[in-house]
């Protein structure tokens, strides 16, 4: 990117270094003569225009991108990201034999993280919001209200999630109906949750508790059902903005999940929380080690991190183009003022009123912004198409939008045609024309 950028200045400097060597002084002299530089004059002015076209087109994208990427910030995730540090805790067989001994580490390292100073509660799933992915299990919903009768429509595609008690609580997640998962466990029975979306396409208009899931196995003898126990808004994997697959949540004791990702809720800062962590379960078991210690604040902040990029590059490249324009909008105006001094000084002389020969000049430079305008239009569409992906709640066409970097582009442009322009408020006509 640094090479191209120095090949295209040198570029940029080579070519009116190279014109103006092969130019003879005569021809120079002559152009000059003409209002406005003559060919020249019209080249310069066309550059301008198609800077100020590729910088309205930049402007749009940028503040497209830049809108949406507000609105990523104030999307709810479906949990509460702050105060929040998680860590990879692994019961491999080799420590713990046994899935009862796994369980019963996993059940005394929760007390003990529970119970460290600034904690207000601790749990743990198989996989958190916004990391990975999660198994994917059809599941069925037996005497569900919503059911069509047709067994591809009734099977459901969802995300299973291993979780332990209290994980609701700990990760702010909004349960909507029924409850989450306790401290006991009812003998013979699989409990889960379900996620919203689930309810509403199963359970419209009806009471979702107490309705058995099919996973597989033999429902009749139960090893292939669970209880729903509850309803939650879905925490999402995937994307901060958009919920993924429909989420069921079961408990990850009846699953016997070895490797868990602990989460802490604190009202302290997370990261000056860990070596306590660490130590607690050192504590518990030196073997055991502590791992991919962040913070959920992070993990958003991480998940957004194509879109902070996007962001600031088409951002970087609007200034970048907007600052090209502007600086040809004032080499134009100020060349034209300086070169139309004799006819503008006559002007004067003849009557006009000093601002009105400076609204006079202005213009010329706002009709240079005005056709750069139109020419970009087409462009802000067609490039809008390009980016639809990296919008979020945003139209590529949103007039609000688009209106505001077409008003910043016209306030910066017209105010490099003002400064130079203000020359013409100098300039005494006697005086100018008495010296020629």
């Amino acid at each position: 990117m640094a090479g191209l950028g120095a090949l295209l200045g040198l570029l940029a400097a080579a070519v009116p270094a190279t014109w103006a060597a092969r130019a003879s002084l005569s021809s120079l002299l002559a152009s000059s003569a003409v209002r406005g530089g003559g060919g020249h004059g019209r080249l310069r002015r066309g550059l301008v225009v198609a800077q100020v076209a590729l910088s309205v087109v930049l402007l749009a994208c940028g503040a497209l991108v830049v809108r949406g990427l507000e609105r990523l910030l104030r999307a709810d995730p479906g949990f509460r990201p702050e105060g929040l540090l998680s860590v990879r805790v692994r019961t491999p067989p080799e420590f713990f034999p046994t899935t009862s001994d796994a369980i019963a580490f996993q059940d005394r390292l929760q007390r003990t993280l529970a119970g460290l100073p600034g904690v207000t509660g601790a749990s743990a799933a198989v996989t958190l919001p916004l990391t990975s992915a999660a198994v994917q299990t059809s599941m069925t919903f037996p005497g569900a209200p919503g059911n069509t009768g047709e067994a591809d429509r009734d099977t459901l595609l969802a995300d299973m999630i291993a979780a332990r008690a209290g994980y609701v609580e700990v990760m702010g997640m909004r349960l909507l109906a029924g409850r989450s998962f306790g401290e006991s466990r009812p003998e013979g029975v699989r409990e889960a949750l379900i996620d919203r979306a689930i309810a509403a396409r199963f359970f419209a208009g009806a009471d979702p508790i107490g309705a058995r899931i099919s996973y597989g196995g033999s429902p009749a003898t139960g090893d292939g059902t669970m209880t729903v126990v509850g309803v939650v808004q879905q925490a999402r994997l995937y994307d901060l903005h958009q919920d993924g697959r429909p989420q069921v949540y079961v408990r990850a004791e009846d699953w016997g999940v070895r490797p868990l990702l602990y989460v802490i809720r604190t009202t302290r800062a997370p990261q000056a929380l860990l070596p306590e962590v660490q130590a607690a379960v050192h504590r518990l078991d030196p073997r055991v080690a502590v791992g991919d210690p962040r913070t959920m604040s992070e993990i958003v902040a991480n998940s957004l991190r194509p879109q902070r990029t996007s962001a600031a590059l088409i951002t970087a490249f609007a200034v970048g183009a907007l600052l090209l324009a502007a600086m040809g909008l004032f080499g134009v105006v100020s060349g034209s003022v300086m070169r139309r001094r004799h006819e503008l000084a006559v002007r004067l002389a003849l009557g006009a009123d000093h601002h009105g020969v400076l609204r006079l000049v202005v213009g010329e430079g706002a009709l240079l912004v005005g056709l750069g305008v139109l020419i970009g239009i087409p462009g802000i569409y067609a490039a809008g198409r390009l980016i639809r992906g990296a919008l979020v709640g945003v139209s590529p066409s949103d007039p609000l939008t688009l209106g505001a970097a077409a008003a910043g582009l016209a306030a910066v442009t017209l105010a490099a045609c003002y400064v130079p322009a203000r020359r013409v408020l100098e300039i005494d006509p006697a005086q100018l024309l008495r010296g020629e």
